[in-house]
């Protein structure tokens, strides 16, 4: 890659020429020339200089984007190549929501570890909203998300079906008669942008469900640990609390309608070469769910 645009990259990420040149190991005075040399080759100004920071004009914003988009480029060609005459292996960034990368994604990987030792799995967990605005900016390599994310730049393909229940705590044993039954209880939900809560908000909308009461965690782990401890019910995925229902902690409501079922998708970048690392890994997830 043009060195100039790497050492350009450099200079903005770091906002200062002394830390640039650190990260590259070289002098500042041959950044400060590379920087000039740029400018001058495209004949106008790409950065102001303060005392202390160094910030992109308009111009600058510009050209950055584009250095980005060429270095993903070219290192994506070397990967390629290198591809064609190696075994699978190198950096691979996987981004899951919280379901999945919880409590399916460590055997996953537990498998691609066995077959494939020299890929290294870069784990992301966050939201499905989280993992798909990841994927956009090129944070991650391959999402699997739980719900849908739906954006021009993305392809999605379902790769598990999963099953939620309503579940409360088994020291409160509940009986429900009617959705309003339902509405009368404390509800532990997701945060926004979460997968499960836009299956419970469904849910509500579908059954009419205005409930009086709800509490919102940032968790699967603490809203189990809510429930059990009767602070409210919940709707979650089964792959979350089987440990809890064995040893009867937990225990699912028999609620018309439930089970909800829904479907978990890889997510990847369309239009784009993938690496072997890349392949491999996604062909495991599909075989390995059948």
């Amino acid at each position: 890659m043009d060195q100039h645009l790497n050492v350009f990259i450099q200079v903005v990420e770091n906002r200062n020429f002394s830390r640039a040149a650190e990260a590259l190991h070289m002098s500042q005075p041959a950044v400060s020339q590379y920087i000039q040399s740029l400018e001058k080759e495209l004949g106008t100004k790409l950065l102001e200089r303060t005392n202390k920071y160094v910030e992109v004009n308009k111009a600058g914003n510009i050209v950055y984007q584009y250095a980005k988009k060429i270095s993903r480029n070219y290192e994506q060609m070397r990967v390629l190549v290198s591809d064609l005459k190696n075994k699978p292996s190198g950096e691979l960034k996987i981004g899951a929501s919280y379901t999945i990368g919880e409590y399916l994604l460590p055997q996953i990987l537990a498998q691609l570890q066995f077959q494939y030792p020299d890929i290294i799995p870069i784990v992301s967990i966050g939201n499905t909203e989280d993992i798909g605005k990841k994927l956009i900016q090129h944070e991650i390599d391959i999402g699997l998300i739980e719900g849908e994310f739906s954006h021009p730049q993305i392809q999605a393909k379902d790769f598990w079906t999963d099953e939620m229940y309503i579940i409360s705590s088994s020291r409160q044993p509940l009986l429900i008669r009617t959705y309003k039954d339902l509405e009368k209880q404390t509800w532990i939900i997701r945060e926004e942008g979460s997968g499960t809560r836009k299956m419970l908000e469904r849910f509500f909308e579908s059954y009419h469900i205005s409930p009086a009461r709800l509490i919102t965690l940032g968790s699967t782990q603490i809203i189990k640990e809510g429930v059990e401890s009767g602070l409210g019910i919940s709707l979650l995925s089964d792959l979350t609390f089987k440990k809890e229902l064995e040893l009867d902690r937990i225990v699912k409501l028999d609620v018309e309608g439930t089970p909800i079922r829904r479907q978990f998708f890889i997510i990847k970048n369309h239009h784009e070469f993938h690496s072997k690392a890349f392949q491999v890994f996604e062909n495991l997830v599909m075989s390995w769910l059948d």
